[in-house]
């Protein structure tokens, strides 16, 4: 597999950040643990992708929204190796989620 062209995500400016206080010496740099999956089906379930992502690691929350007539859910994981597994995973086409190839990225914040 080449390189393949990405369409450029707007970047948001540095600048700015949401003013949050961050604790114990991380500047905003921890390890995040969520994944951004998109393409669900319309009747995805919480627990379907639960269980679904489950095989990645434990699951330990999914929030499901709907834009429009897209089916999305942020999935967050208990650690990054399997947050990454499960898009690595999703990116291979080795894991469906409800049954449907979807898209997932690790969560921007």
């Amino acid at each position: 597999g080449g390189p393949r062209s990405r369409s450029p995500c707007r970047r948001r400016s540095p600048r700015g950040g949401g003013g949050g206080k961050s604790g114990e010496g991380g500047n905003g740099d921890e390890p995040i643990t969520t994944i951004f999956v998109t393409g669900l089906p319309s009747d995805a379930r919480e627990n379907e992708i639960r269980e679904d992502l489950s095989w990645a690691g434990p699951v330990s929350r999914v929030v499901l929204m709907r834009r429009g007539n897209e089916r999305n859910a942020f999935v967050r994981f208990g650690s990054v190796r399997d947050a990454d597994r499960a898009v690595d995973g999703i990116a291979d086409g080795k894991l469906q989620v409800c049954e449907t190839k979807v898209k997932a990225e690790i969560a921007r914040r």
